[in-house]
């Protein structure tokens, strides 16, 4: 279970949002969009980069993306081009990303060094020098009294950080590139990193270890604000399980239903109705089968089998993700509403893009900062009655589906799960040789309370889920 760590990119993220949902709400937006990165980043000094000219060209691309558009096709826009045709802008489909729900802005790669081994300042220079003892290509020489590791000799096979007893020598990896469980990040080593989208699986573990921002998910947050503000539109609000002490101890679950609705939603539903469901379905199914079947919550998991393991492919669970179960039964009694989901997760845009249903993704953050532009402070609100069960809760946690779906069986069941995708090939060969009624899948470790775009500590979620009692 990872460590949500709130460091300076994230913050100018939030500033962003924040200051282009408050534009917006109070319609200064068009006038204020083409200035936007110079008022965030004043200067004359630069705060994030060495220059703040350089930084202000990466805002520039970050605040397009926000806005929803892809980067790609706005790349060579300005942004007084977009605000003389905003509403065109958030309108036109053809600007908006479809199937890259994660991208890389390229002037903010960094270019980190990839796959070569570095002497670091703890080479003691000891007398046995193991590191060029076992140098097949005696690309290590002793200057100034440390080992130095000539990059154009070294052909990278470690041996060298294994026979280093003071662990002095390293492997340096982008740390995109290292976090990609599924080796979707390209890069010849010389320019910025690409996304294979063929191999990408949306999970956003590159946006989340990428330490300059380059790394960036397109928003719909002033898209939704364009939707809550037209009459034309219902906008019916989602929130998944995750979202619990996302916004501090004081706002309970209760609280965060008010908030929203407080927004503009016109209705507020707990995605754990879906997931009650979603185990209800998948229980039946398991019961009446004798094979194999594998979790359908997690997109970004979905994905992996399916360009992953093809002979799991047939075993995907049926039933939908709690998400579509519940978006399938609200647009049965409004067909026309706009409905939005509210989660950590990215690939769940890529599920809402591919199975429809749902029109528009937000994330914990983007919430947060409509709650800071309408002036809405959750804790202060009043608390409504929740729905879904505890085990439906419980599925924004990893273990969560399969002891709900064991509750419900009437048979005992054989179950595994992948607990983050580093798991993924483990847990395929165990299922290829034992037989298992039950694989549960989450493409983050912990669960969806790990997620990209959580905004506390997975241990406190972990915790509040733990004291749920309906």
């Amino acid at each position: 279970m990872r460590n949500f760590v709130f460091n300076r990119s994230i913050k100018l993220r939030r500033e962003t949002i924040i200051k282009l949902a408050k534009l917006y709400e109070t319609e200064k937006l068009r006038w204020e969009l083409p200035k936007l990165n110079k008022t965030i980043l004043p200067g004359p000094a630069a705060q994030y980069r060495t220059s703040v000219y350089h930084e202000r060209e990466v805002l520039k691309h970050r605040i397009k993306l926000y806005l929803g558009l892809d980067y790609e096709k706005t790349k060579n826009l300005e942004l007084f081009e977009i605000s003389n045709s905003i509403d065109q802008y958030l309108s036109d489909e053809s600007y908006a990303p479809k199937e890259k729900f994660v991208q890389v802005i390229q002037e903010a790669c960094d270019i980190c060094p990839s796959g070569k081994y570095y002497a670091t300042d703890l080479c003691r220079n000891c007398m046995a020098n193991s590191c060029r003892s076992v140098c097949p290509r005696n690309a290590i020489e002793i200057k100034n009294g440390r080992a130095v590791i000539d990059t154009e000799k070294c052909v990278g096979c470690g041996l060298c950080e294994k026979a280093c007893n003071y662990f002095a020598i390293v492997k340096l990896e982008r740390p995109c590139e290292r976090s990609c469980a599924v080796s979707a990040i390209k890069s010849n080593g010389e320019s910025a990193v690409e996304i294979n989208y063929e191999d990408c699986l949306s999970c956003g573990s590159c946006f989340v270890a990428c330490p300059f921002g380059a790394v960036e998910t397109p928003s719909d947050i002033i898209k939704v604000m364009k939707g809550i503000k037209s009459s034309e539109d219902e906008m019916i609000a989602m929130f998944a399980p995750a979202i619990i002490a996302q916004f501090g101890p004081k706002v309970t679950l209760g609280k965060i239903k008010t908030a929203l609705k407080m927004v503009g939603f016109s209705e507020v539903y707990e995605v754990a109705i879906g997931a009650d469901i979603v185990a209800e379905e998948e229980a039946e199914f398991i019961e009446n089968s004798k094979d194999t079947v594998t979790t359908s919550c997690c997109p970004a998991f979905v994905d992996y089998i399916e360009k992953n393991q093809p002979d799991f492919i047939d075993k995907i669970s049926p039933a939908p993700s709690p998400m579509i179960a519940l978006a399938e039964q609200i647009k049965k009694e409004k067909p026309d509403a706009k409905i939005v989901f509210i989660g950590p997760c990215i690939a769940k845009k890529m599920e809402a893009y591919n199975k429809g249903f749902v029109r528009h993704v937000l994330t914990f953050e983007e919430i947060a900062a409509l709650f800071i532009a309408k002036n809405i402070e959750p804790s202060e609100c009043e608390s409504e009655d929740i729905e879904g069960s505890v085990d439906a809760w419980n599925f924004a946690s990893s273990g969560g589906v399969t002891q709900a779906v064991v509750n419900l069986c009437k048979k005992e069941i054989n179950t595994i799960k992948m607990d983050g995708l580093d798991q993924a090939n483990q847990v395929f060969q165990k299922a290829k040789k034992e037989k298992f009624d039950l694989i549960e899948g989450m493409a983050c470790e912990g669960g969806c309370i790990s997620g990209p775009c959580i905004m506390s500590k997975p241990v406190i979620a972990k915790s509040m889920l733990s004291k749920l009692n309906f």
